[in-house]
């Protein structure tokens, strides 16, 4: 209850959107592989801390799952489902609707070469507290470090 009451004091702030594409220096399918290995997101982004897998997709993919992000002072839990398109070679995820964090977006690989691609990258952030990372230290664009950081874990992986 307090819980409840702590976020509706919280005044409404509005929705963060950012786009950002970047070439990354691998294949296509290879970067969407290693995207959709949702369990492994804390291993090279370092505002997430923890991700843990609640449900797989008949083929095996991470449908849900649960994260912990790292806030100034404190942790935000969350839980997100996600969507795969392998013939598009695209992952889209959402928190569910009764969740106080709105959390949705798609990563999107498309080929250049066999051995590059082009990274679509969308977020839309509606948090039920203020999040100064967001607000000073990204300018309001979190999909630039989630990018950045995602490709600096390809350099290290291939």
């Amino acid at each position: 209850m307090a819980t409840a009451l702590a976020f509706a004091a919280v005044p409404a702030i509005a929705p963060v959107a950012s786009e950002v594409s970047t070439t990354l220096s691998v294949g296509a399918g290879v970067a969407y592989e290693v995207f959709a290995d949702a369990v492994e997101i804390p291993r090279w982004l370092p505002i997430v801390q923890t991700a843990r897998i609640v449900r797989r997709t008949a083929e095996g993919r991470p449908q849900q799952v649960s994260f912990t992000r790292k806030l100034e002072r404190g942790s935000l839990g969350y839980r997100l489902d996600y969507t795969y398109d392998p013939v598009n070679l695209s992952i889209a995820w959402a928190t569910p609707q009764s969740s106080n964090v709105v959390l949705h977006g798609e990563a999107r690989f498309i080929p250049l070469s066999m051995r590059a691609c082009m990274m679509l990258y969308r977020l839309v952030l509606d948090l039920p507290i203020v999040d100064d990372l967001i607000n000073s230290e990204l300018d309001k664009h979190p999909a630039s470090l989630v990018v950045a950081e995602f490709r600096e874990h390809l350099r290290r992986l291939c």
